[in-house]
């Protein structure tokens, strides 16, 4: 006795506890405790029972992880579907396994090897189907064994020959079929002295459908005619009316009996047999879990020999069972109804083809392998019908026979069509709050509306039970977690919130009475309260609802401020007092508390006209609702307070009500302050009016008026008794649940790179090459600026535009995108602005010997209109209301009334004034080729340069005096202003269009978002790959300036022609030829000084030859424009050939573009000879040719085409030769080293020790063997001597 009682004493010290703290199982959700010892027992290693119910597992735990000594071990209620062999291995002393309420499909040999001492096994309410003597392997102490409620029809013989000490059985299940399989139990049964569960009855043949198995009598187990299959379906079922050429499906389900169990096909009684050329094809038999056998026959293209029956046949050992299906196959175009799919609650519809005027029938969603009647057959079977009327359209189906297919709606249906009454309306409603507490995962509105009818029911039985009204508000309270659609699907549908909240403001009127003067209820969302009131007494009311705060760490708003959903110990609460306190929800004095809203009901509340019977109890309730969830609006509410929909609930709701006194208009408002998240815009008070919209209810402001407003706290008074909130655009709030940042199609993003990469390729190919890229510098500059603001535009799009949960991003996001789209848009303007100017540019008549130009305007100007416009437009839209720029739902943009004049109104405007200058440029365009320009006539003829010199040195340089012309505008020198026009049209509209694309594709949901992203993916392809192509793929300057970082590609140049950009044309420029440009900046740099001139690096050497023009020539220099036959532009006569003159870009007045040089004419008898021309670069080197009718039969001006260097006039009338190439330069350059006198070696030491003569500014190089006789009779007449003006030293 002694030592049993120690044994108890140490099992109870251990305890609970101890056994926990040494379970190992407590990873896997498991606990653990002590067991206590059997009766008698003596003293041992301690017992311990381990619980793993519930937890889902997937599989039995490890051994291992159980503690030593596990008697009991309890895994019910998981999703464990397989026992692999030694799945217990090492739990010698288990003595009791639970393993029901799984899954449990397929037991291997050996599961339970190692459990010597098991002496209970439970596996029942499992799947599984096949059975055999090996799985009961190692269990000789087994004495109870529960196999019930599985899938199998039949034992094996010998299955329980592995249990020796087996007295208890029990393997009822709903397919058991008493037959001679069978036959061998019940003298088993007898010989082991083993007891059969009298709960394992039979299920099949029918006439032994319900009698125990150990009742039945051995010549009842029989297996005689044709067998009698518990499963046997074929689907479809019903006669199929069909088109030829449809495909249709059979599947044939059967039990399996045993190995001679097979499915084979007939039409017409004649076997099937596949053929995939005629679409019949047979798929191979399936067998389930040794129980079910399936075979499938699909008719892919149904052919009229298919007419007929279609026949099923289950052959077996003891007989065959066959299912016959009609198909009537059509082959005239009658009216029918055309397949359709319908998917809802009740289960997934594929309805076919139809006749019209027939109806047609589909099975309702068959759980698999699921418990029904047996042999119910087609008759028996759930159906949905659907009908296809006489003009072949579908009528709505029936589906009301159908369960549903969601668990929760299934139980919720299965509450409403229970009876309530008294007696039970408490049990039935605390289980209906069980399933509530899960009603975030609601996915069906049919759930609200099932629980909406509820609580109205329960609502009649709360005057008897008092208990009923905790339970109503936990429940009402619980719907609030349901997503706003489905809420508002509800209340479209059937008006279920309005039901819930009127139901809710019916509970005082029942529950209130002389015996109940007071009531409270709190719960998650929710918070009721309610008094029996005197008028006569009644001195003023205030209430204060508030909540506990949460942990939040200092410094962090409380949680009711975040708008995060309150954990479950956060009820809402209401405290009244008497009277009128001052009410502050700011200063709340609570400790650990946080007020959300108030309410001070005034002492006059009842000294109104309505008559009140003195003596008479009021009753008075109070609502606080945590969010406006219950609200819905449904129909068009834009005369409403909620102005369809922009403002939205963004504090609680609370209400006041009386009943069985009446209230009238109030001689004093109510005043309520109510909290809420953050800052909203456009505030409005208002109550819920039950009656408008049809009854469906709305948000209306009459009566109630915004009183004051505090951070985060509004107040207001009301006139009236009802629900009241005030309404905001919540585009300033954190949205209750954060998700995930929403991101746009990836075609977006893939095609926004694209764009990006073609921009920035741009970008910087203009700004490394700019001083060898043949374009003005106020085409530089807006260029540049068009590339980057369109590249920003696209760039914060697709990165930020979604960035909604961000709010200071977003606002970055909205103001970024509102001006650069203003700005992009003002610099296509200005861009259009220049060309139309350049278009009906006339050039100016200069006096008489002055060549001065005018000086040049600042591009300060176009910066100030393209970047400094959007930039006081967005300033002062975002110092109005910084929260314009944030707008959650759905994206980062302005909100719409403060865009319409902040953005649409001057986009209007803009491009009004864009398209303008388009249409007047266009006009001017098409209309220039029929006005022919007056071309000024010579006044003198021109002079030609005489001497006999060589104009070369050996270096193959050259220097020559140029002179400028009058001023004329900049132009490009690559494309005509009719190329200009059409590519700054373009790109206009490829940018309109991909900002609309781009709107489009953020604000429409579904297949419209797809749309809508495509088409801004391909318009962004196109944009990018078009500017880069025409700004730099088809320039020739730009190609060239591209090779020309390759040394391989540099050594292979011709000689150019370059002037340095630091120079203009009246400060005696210096032209290089044949130079490598960074050696003609340093030769020019240095040129100051002789010495410095004859150190030049490089190939690049300056010339010892420097010329002055001594007369204007022929006709004044012009500017490009339009030639007389085919519009192009024409570069007039200059006193230099080739480059346009104009203006550096880095500073005002400086001429920073290379010039083109011809070589000059040699003697006068030979006029035309251009064996001497040289062009400055192998990309100017284009074919010329085209004479100019106004030239009177000498060559004239020509126009160049795209890309092509306009013609000198000097080159003669055979403009149509082509420069020289680089090798032809060379044997010219040898060939005259050839010509030179003996004296060679004493005149090269001259050359050599004047690198540098700088020639006269009255006359001819001095000092030079290259000596211009100006004077000479060979030269041409007239040439003047003197001071020089506007002279070009090249």
């Amino acid at each position: 006795m002694r030592a049993a009682a120690l044994v108890l004493l140490a099992a109870a010290l251990s305890g609970p506890g101890a056994g926990a703290r040494s379970c190992p199982a407590l990873s896997l959700g498991c606990k653990c405790s002590a067991e206590r010892a059997k009766a008698g027992g003596g003293p041992g290693a301690p017992r311990r029972r381990v619980v793993c119910s519930g937890g889902g597992l997937p599989a039995p735990p490890e051994p291992r992880l159980l503690p030593d000594g596990t008697v009991t071990l309890l895994l019910s209620n998981n999703k464990i579907t397989v026992l692999e062999n030694g799945s217990f291995f090492g739990l010698r002393a288990l003595e009791k396994l639970d393993l029901k309420n799984n899954l449990i499909s397929t037991v291997q040999p050996g599961a339970f090897l190692g459990l010597p001492e098991l002496k209970r096994l439970d596996l029942s309410n499992n799947r599984i189907g096949c059975l055999s003597a090996s799985v009961f392997q190692g269990l000789p102490n087994l004495l109870r064994l529960n196999m019930s409620g599985n899938i199998f029809s039949s034992l094996p013989p010998g299955v329980f020959d592995e249990l020796p000490s087996l007295k208890v059985v029990d393997f009822a299940t709903e397919y058991l079929t008493c037959d001679c399989n069978l036959r061998w139990v019940l003298p088993w049964a007898r010989d082991r002295s083993a007891q059969i569960s009298e709960r394992t009855a039979c299920a099949f043949p029918r006439q032994l459908r319900g009698v125990a198995l150990r009742g039945a009598r051995d010549g009842q187990l029989r297996c005689a005619g044709a067998p009698e299959l518990h499963t046997h379906h074929l689907i479809p079922s019903l006669r199929q009316v069909v088109f030829q050429g449809d495909r249709l499906p059979f599947q044939c389900t059967a039990t399996y009996l045993d190995n001679s169990t097979q499915i084979r096909w007939f039409h017409n009684r004649e076997p099937v047999e596949e053929d995939e050329r005629t679409g019949v094809i047979v798929e191979e038999s399936l067998i389930h879990d040794c129980t079910f056998i399936t075979s499938e026959l699909i008719l892919s293209n149904i052919h009229v020999s298919a007419n007929g029956e279609w026949e099923c046949a289950v052959s077996t050992s003891q007989g065959n069972v066959s299912k016959k299906v009609e198909i009537v196959v059509l082959e005239t175009s009658a009216s029918y109804c055309p397949a359709e799919r319908v998917t809802n609650n009740r289960g997934d519809f594929r309805w076919p083809r139809t006749l019209a005027g027939i109806t047609a029938y589909q099975p309702c969603l068959q759980h698999p392998f699921a418990a029904g009647p047996a042999g119910a057959g087609a008759a028996g079977e759930k159906q949905a019908w659907r009908r296809c009327d006489r003009a072949g359209r579908w009528e709505d189906g029936d589906y009301s026979h159908c369960l549903y297919t969601n668990d929760i709606t299934r139980v919720l249906y299965t509450f409403v069509l229970m009876p309530i009454n008294a007696s039970n309306a408490l049990t039935l409603a605390h289980q209906l709050r069980v399933y509530t507490a899960e009603a975030a995962n609601f996915s069906d509105m049919v759930d609200v509306l099932y629980v909406a009818q509820m609580i109205e029911k329960f609502i009649g039985y709360v005057d008897q039970i008092k208990q009923l009204t905790d339970v109503i508000v936990e429940m009402a309270s619980n719907i609030m977690l349901v997503d706003d659609h489905i809420l508002w699907m509800s209340q479209k549908e059937e008006k279920a919130c309005t039901s819930i909240v009127r139901s809710l403001e019916r509970i005082a009127a029942h529950t209130l009475g002389s015996n109940s003067q007071h009531m409270a209820v709190n719960s998650r969302n929710i918070a009721f309260e309610a008094y029996v009131v005197k008028p006569e007494s009644y001195v003023g009311l205030s209430c204060v609802a508030f909540q506990r705060r949460d942990g939040a760490a200092p410094g962090r708003p409380p949680l009711a401020e975040r708008g995060a959903e309150p954990v479950p110990d956060q009820q809402l609460r209401l405290r009244c007092t008497t009277g009128r306190p001052n009410v502050s929800l700011t200063s709340f004095h609570i400790k650990n508390s946080i007020a959300l809203a108030s309410i001070q009901l005034p002492p006059s509340l009842f000294a109104s006209p309505v008559s009140v019977t003195p003596g008479t109890d009021c009753k008075l309730q109070l609502l606080v609702f945590r969010n406006g969830k219950l609200f819905c609006s449904t129909g068009n509410s834009s005369r409403l307070a909620d102005d369809g929909k922009r403002r939205s609930v963004a504090t609680p709701v609370i209400y006041a009500g009386t009943y069985g006194c009446g209230v009238g208009n109030l001689s004093e408002p109510v005043a309520v302050s109510l909290r809420h998240p953050g800052e909203g815009a456009d505030p409005v008070a208002a109550y819920w009016n039950f009656e408008v919209l049809g009854g469906m209810g709305g948000w209306s402001a009459e009566g109630c008026q915004l009183a004051a407003r505090e951070p985060n706290v509004t107040s207001l008074h009301c006139r009236h008794l009802s629900n009241v909130a005030v309404l905001m655009e919540l585009s300033g709030f954190p949205s209750e649940a954060r998700g995930a940042v929403e991101v746009l199609h990836p075609a977006m993003y893939t095609c926004t790179a694209v764009l990006l990469l073609c921009l920035f390729t741009t970008i910087i190919t203009y700004i490394v090459h700019h001083g060898t890229i043949l374009i003005p510098r106020k085409g530089w500059h807006m260029l540049l600026n068009l590339c980057f603001h369109i590249a920003m535009t696209a760039a914060v799009f697709a990165g930020g535009i979604t960035l909604t949960g961000y709010r200071i991003v977003c606002q970055a996001v909205g103001i970024i995108l509102h001006y650069s789209s203003l700005s992009t848009l003002l610099w296509m303007a200005v861009k259009a602005r220049v060309l139309y100017k350049e278009v009906t540019w006339k050039a100016p008549r200069q006096p008489d010997g002055d060549t001065s130009q005018a000086a040049p305007r600042p591009m300060l100007r176009f910066y100030l209109i393209a970047g400094g416009i959007p930039l006081i437009i967005c300033g002062i839209t975002a110092a109005v209301n910084i929260h314009n720029y944030h707008d959650n739902n759905p994206y980062c943009w302005l909100v719409w009334r403060p865009s319409l004049g902040a953005f649409y109104v001057p986009v209007a405007f803009i491009l009004l004034v864009t398209w303008i200058y388009f249409l007047c440029t266009g006009l001017s365009l098409q209309c220039r080729p029929l006005r022919r320009k007056d071309i000024p006539e010579p006044l003198e003829p021109p002079p030609r340069l005489g001497g006999t010199g060589d104009l070369l040195t050996d270096s193959g340089s050259i220097s020559v005096t140029l002179n400028s012309g009058p001023p004329c505008p900049e132009g490009d020198g690559v494309y005509s202003l009719r190329v200009q026009f059409w590519a700054l049209v373009t790109t206009h509209a490829l940018y309109v269009a991909l900002w609309t694309f781009g709107a489009m594709a953020v604000s429409q949901r579904w297949y419209l978002n797809i749309v809508f992203s495509c088409l801004y993916g391909v318009t962004a392809v196109a944009l990018g790959l078009f500017i880069f192509v025409h700004h730099c793929l088809r320039r020739r300057d730009v190609l060239s300036s591209w090779f020309s970082c390759c040394p391989s590609y540099r050594n292979a140049l011709p000689m150019q022609a370059y002037v340095h950009p630091g120079l203009g044309p009246e400060d005696g420029s210096q032209v290089f030829i044949g130079c490598d440009p960074e050696a003609a900046r340093s030769g020019a740099s240095s040129s100051s000084s002789p010495s410095s001139a004859g150190s030049a690096g490089g190939r690049c050497k300056l010339t010892n030859l420097q010329v002055a023009q001594s007369q204007a020539d022929a006709r004044p220099a012009t500017c490009l424009e339009p030639d007389a036959a085919d519009g192009k532009p024409t570069r007039h006569t200059s006193n230099l050939h080739g480059r346009r003159s104009h203006r550096g870009r880095t500073k005002p007045g400086r001429d920073g573009k290379h010039h083109r040089l011809k070589m000059l004419r040699g003697p006068s008898e030979h006029p035309s000879s251009e064996s001497g021309s040289l062009h400055n670069s192998h990309s100017e080197s284009y074919p010329s040719g085209r004479t100019s009718p106004a030239s009177g039969g000498r060559a004239g001006p020509r126009g160049p085409q795209d890309g092509e260097a306009a013609a000198s006039p000097s080159e003669g009338s055979d403009g149509g030769r082509r420069a020289p190439d680089f090798a032809e330069g060379r044997r010219r350059s040898a060939s005259r080293d050839s010509l030179r006198p003996g004296g060679a070696a004493e005149r090269e030491a001259k050359r050599r020790s004047y690198p540098l003569n700088v020639g006269s500014h009255n006359g001819g190089l001095k000092g030079s063997k290259y000596d211009i006789n100006l004077a000479s009779a060979d030269g041409v007449a007239g040439m003047k001597t003197g001071l020089w003006k506007s002279e070009t030293t090249v």
